[in-house]
């Protein structure tokens, strides 16, 4: 009988139990619209249960009838409804008419936007990223104001940008610290390396108050990328894809072959001066060209339109994404591939992996980890990526006189005029050749894992610990064959040669947390406790082999009668060491106000100078909560009003590892009676008292928004000092017997700018929505402020020195074109030179030795010319959604920024060989003399000067996407959640005044760099 009523009840409570646990399903939607609302949190309260709506706006979580259901999802009104009997809930969510709930990413955490005291940008990705970009960091442009970013190159594999926030605050490397899941780099390797449907998040703090935090690695500001994370209850499955093609944004024109002879042969008669001359081209070879009878004597090559190509791009996605209760994972594969718009053996493929697992066994407990993984394998031939660099000089290094092929189908060497008594040069490279002989090949790992727990001790305090290991395996391998052509003159390679380099590079971080936070009335405290830890190690070696059997065998040990050399490619380690703290106060989440501090520790410095301290202070005051703004927020045109202000130093560690310690200098062998005695010496005075660069900023800023949040206002102030920045240039006495003095902590450099956000965006309800973004920086002119006891630098082209920009552009300043002989025998005299004649540039009598002008013309008439930083940084984003179908255009550009352009046929005909940009056909001449371009073969007209300054401002449609969404009907048929088509573009129109190149070129790039690229993809989005 015990037994039957003990079964009995049993029975009856396991049916209770399942009676109080059921699924509910059911729908969110837009008050508004009425529209599906996809991505909206749905959460069972006090519980670790959640899960996320999907496209179509439907959910699916269990809970019981006494659970709250919390329905939370950004600009919108959280909703809380209590589960009761019911099987399906449908919700209808109303749009916020306040920013409360939107949360910020910062250093070690987040915060409530309004909160926010500091200088913070985000750049949300929700959906998949059909951007045919090639590295992460290109996702940026013209996103967020103050923040600039350069691609210098246009080749697969290099293509990655250069980004600096407000200011270059170091004559070092300006690369901020990037900080992706927790995990921190040094330089954007890792960042422009992730799958950009795999981004979530991309956050840029870029004042002191925010950066400081991060102390000693935070001086060229933050970057904070967070990674999407599974779901809980729901799996998904997304694949996406894009197919495309990439070709140069523009393509330099040089001289034809007609044109080239004929002004090769008038700068020898120029350089004459009346004298007789040997032409390089006689006139029936002058005939020859113009007749084009005879194609591989003279021939009529443009090596920039043959040497380049259309090259094809794909790209693949998949993620696979879900959980359980309190589980969730996300895990996603994707590949890229890219050829090069340099016709040769060139491809990059990319490889990346990533699983993120979080979980919470406990209610007080959660662990987790995030790995990423990448593999980049680079085909190219002989001397790697690099080769097409010299492929690119062969553009205006290269006479067009010279075929593409020989006659035997080979790579054309040289034209006719090889045998005249002014003979004509050789190709220095040809990609016929350049581009196929040998192989390399590159193979780069990287692998970096966080795994981490966090434990509640109490209701308000919790403790956090996370490791970190990343680690980078690079193999290289590059063997040069045997390469004989019978046909010609090219120099031979007769011996093979094998080269093999490996590098390790691995790093170790520890981050310790404690985090407490507590409420007293209207007052709430949040406290950061951290300790960190960072080991990091550099080593490898090379090794190489010649003369194998064959140019079949490629490996070590293959045969070759030439014994190895092996040698390391120098080992270095370092390591920080950091306690850090950080408060938050706020009263009624009216009154802000955040402290930071860390103590950072590092190797790199002599024991005496290792550590620094970097604190911050900012303050905000939401005027908008005060009783008196009651009335003027009633009529919805003002929703939000902050005023904020920030101060703080950061500091900057980016510099070598050993420079406080003393080296010698090995191999400097001497004769000792009749013997070569090895021998070491001191040539260089290392710096046991260097210290931290350490960036001081100030920041000012007001946060708006109106009509109901639909137009936000984000504008700043910021006044950046940089102090103690490393410098070398120092006068040594000769009887100090060094050449060289290490780096000493001796200039200062100042950065300031406005920055305005403005973003606006609509909903209506006849299916219709739009955003339209902008962005616009105002920057006062970098000024490096003081040199310390060093003096200035002057090379060829630019000058550091107190006053004026950092590597400003330094030269003469063109007045005109001297047009006649009265005219020279009436100005300055140039350089004492008196070959100076009509058609040559005339210059500008700035100073002399006194500083006064002084009637000559030469070094002393050098002045600043050109400022390589733009003063005005913009970018507009806009985007329209109309019943699936959308479309999304993005324009970025600068103003009032300098580059000097040189090299490439800027200069003409410089050496035996170069071309000229086609232009020249303009040059001075006594027939049709010109005022803006000069005789060819004059007198230093080939000085640095203003004449070769261009103004490289440029408004660019940086990206267009068109894309539709199949109905939701018609994929509910399809049993799949969404599917869309897109087309794309990337870099289409570029409006410029600089001629031939690109205008995003770094400040100091040279003419050998491939062009950038504009992209024409197609691709789709599917989920399941």
């Amino acid at each position: 009988m015990k037994f039957s009523t003990f079964l009995l009840l049993l029975l009856v409570a396991c049916k209770l139990s399942v009676a109080q646990q059921s699924v509910i399903t059911g729908k969110v939607i837009s008050d508004d619209d009425k529209l599906p609302l996809p991505g909206v949190g749905v959460k069972v309260y006090k519980s670790d249960l959640s899960t996320t709506t999907n496209l179509d706006g439907t959910f699916k979580i269990s809970a019981k009838p006494t659970d709250i259901l919390i329905f939370s999802f950004l600009g919108f009104e959280t909703k809380n409804i209590t589960v009761g009997n019911q099987k399906t809930i449908n919700v209808s969510l109303i749009v916020s008419n306040t920013l409360l709930e939107e949360v910020a990413i910062v250093g070690y955490g987040s915060q409530k936007k309004v909160n926010l005291t500091g200088s913070v940008q985000t750049l949300r990705l929700d959906s998949a990223v059909n951007t045919p970009v090639t590295n992460t960091a290109q996702l940026m442009y013209g996103k967020f104001s103050g923040v600039q970013l350069t691609q210098g190159n246009g080749l697969a594999g290099q293509d990655g940008s250069d980004i600096t926030i407000r200011g270059l605050g170091t004559f070092g490397n300006a690369s901020p610290l990037v900080v992706i899941d927790g995990m921190q780099f040094d330089g954007l390797n890792e960042f422009n390396r992730l799958a950009p449907s795999d981004i979530e998040t991309i956050t840029v703090l870029k004042d002191a108050s925010a950066g400081a935090i991060y102390g000693a690695r935070g001086a060229n500001g933050v970057i904070v990328i967070t990674t999407k994370q599974g779901n809980g209850d729901s799996f998904k499955i997304e694949y996406n894809n894009y197919v495309g093609t990439q070709t140069p944004t523009v393509v330099p024109r040089f001289l034809d072959a007609l044109n080239y002879a004929n002004l090769t042969n008038e700068k020898y008669k120029n350089l004459a001066d009346g004298r007789a001359f040997n032409p390089r081209y006689t006139d029936p070879q002058i005939q020859l060209i113009l007749t084009e009878t005879s194609p591989f004597t003279f021939a009529n090559t443009n090596w920039a339109e043959a040497s380049l190509q259309k090259a094809v791009t794909q790209n693949h996605f998949v993620a696979l994404s879900g959980g359980k209760g309190e589980t969730r994972y996300r895990i996603s594969l994707s590949y890229l591939t890219q050829d090069a718009i340099v016709k040769g053996n060139y491809n990059v493929d990319r490889y990346n992996f990533r699983a993120n697992l979080n979980s919470q066994p406990k209610k007080w407990l959660a662990i987790g980890n995030n790995l990423t993984s990448n593999y980049q394998k680079i085909d190219a031939p002989t001397g790697g990526l690099g080769s097409v660099n010299d492929i690119i000089s062969s553009f205006s290094r290269n006479a067009p006189t010279i075929p593409l092929y020989n006659a035997t189908g080979g790579a054309g060497f040289s034209d006719g005029a090889i045998g005249n008594a002014n003979a004509s040069y050789p190709v220095e490279f040809n990609f016929v050749r350049t581009g196929v002989t040998g192989e390399y090949r590159s193979n780069d790992f990287q692998f970096s894992n966080r795994s981490f727990f966090r434990a509640n001790i109490l209701k308000t305090l919790s403790f956090e610990s996370a490791i970190t290991l990343s680690a980078d395996f690079i193999n290289r391998s590059d063997f040069r064959p045997v390469n004989v052509d019978q046909d010609d003159l090219v120099v031979t390679t007769a011996v093979n040669r094998l080269e093999n380099n490996s590098i390790f590079n691995y790093r170790i971080l520890n981050e310790n947390l404690l985090r407490y936070n507590t409420k007293y009335k209207k007052n709430n405290f949040n406290f950061l406790l951290g300790y960190s830890t960072v080991y990091a190690k550099n080593d490898g070696f090379s090794a190489s082999q010649s003369k194998f059997p064959s140019n079949a065998i490629q490996e070590f040990e293959g045969g070759a009668s030439l014994p190895p050399t092996v040698e390391g490619n120098g080992a270095s380690e370092n390591a920080i060491q950091s306690v850090f703290g950080r408060m938050n106060y706020n009263f009624n989440e009216k009154y802000l106000f955040e402290v930071n501090v860390r103590r950072d520790g590092s190797s790199k410095f002599n024991p005496s100078n290792r550590y620094g301290v970097f604190p911050s202070v900012s303050a905000g005051w939401r005027i908008s909560q005060e009783k008196f703004m009651s009335k003027i927020l009633e009529g919805n045109f003002l929703t939000n009003l902050k005023l904020r202000g920030s101060w703080g130093r950061t500091g900057n560690n980016g510099i070598g590892n050993y420079i406080f310690s003393q080296t010698y200098n090995a191999g400097l062998d001497y004769v000792l009676g009749n013997s070569i005695v090895s021998g070491v010496a001191l040539t260089s005075l290392a710096n046991p008292t260097i210290k931290w660069e350490t960036t001081e900023q100030y920041d000012i800023g007001l946060d708006a928004s109106f009509f109901k949040n639909k137009l936000s206002l984000e504008a700043d102030y910021f006044n950046r000092n940089s102090y103690d920045i490393l410098y070398t240039n120092f006068p040594i006495p000769l009887t100090l017997g060094v050449n060289s003095l290490a780096a000493q902590n001796s200039a200062s450099m100042v950065n300031k700018g406005l920055e305005l956000n403005l973003n606006y965006t609509h909903k209506s309800k006849r299916s219709v929505s739009y955003n339209v973004g902008l962005n616009v920086t105002k920057n006062a002119k970098n000024r490096v402020t003081d040199l310390g006891n060093g003096v200035q630098t002057i090379n060829n082209t630019n000058i550091i020195r107190a006053g004026d920009p950092f590597n400003s552009y330094y030269g003469l300043r063109m007045i005109g074109i001297f047009q006649d002989a009265a005219e020279v025998a009436a100005s300055p005299v140039q350089y004492g030179n008196s070959r100076t004649a009509a058609g040559d540039i005339k210059y500008a009598d700035v100073s002399g030795p006194n500083g006064v002008p002084d009637g000559v013309i030469d070094d002393n008439d050098r002045t600043v010319i050109g400022n390589p930083y733009p003063i005005w940084l913009y970018g507009l984003n806009s985007s329209l959604n109309y019943k699936g179908f959308s479309l999304s255009v993005a324009v970025q550009g600068v103003a009032n920024v300098d580059r000097l352009l040189k090299l490439g046929g800027a200069e003409p005909l410089v050496s035996d060989r170069d071309n000229a940009l086609d232009y020249w056909r303009g040059r001075w001449t006594p027939e049709s003399p010109s005022t803006t371009l000069p005789r060819l073969g004059g007198v230093n007209n080939d000085n640095t000067s203003t004449f070769y300054i261009q103004d490289a401002s440029y408004l660019r449609l940086r990206n267009v996407e068109l894309g539709y969404d199949l109905p939701k009907k018609l994929t509910t048929k399809m049993k799949i959640s969404g599917l869309r088509f897109f087309v794309s573009g990337q870099n289409l129109l570029t409006f410029t005044e600089m001629e031939n190149y690109d205008p995003e070129r770094a400040a100091n790039s040279n003419a050998r760099l491939v062009p950038l690229y504009k992209s024409f993809t197609g691709g789709l989005n599917f989920t399941l």
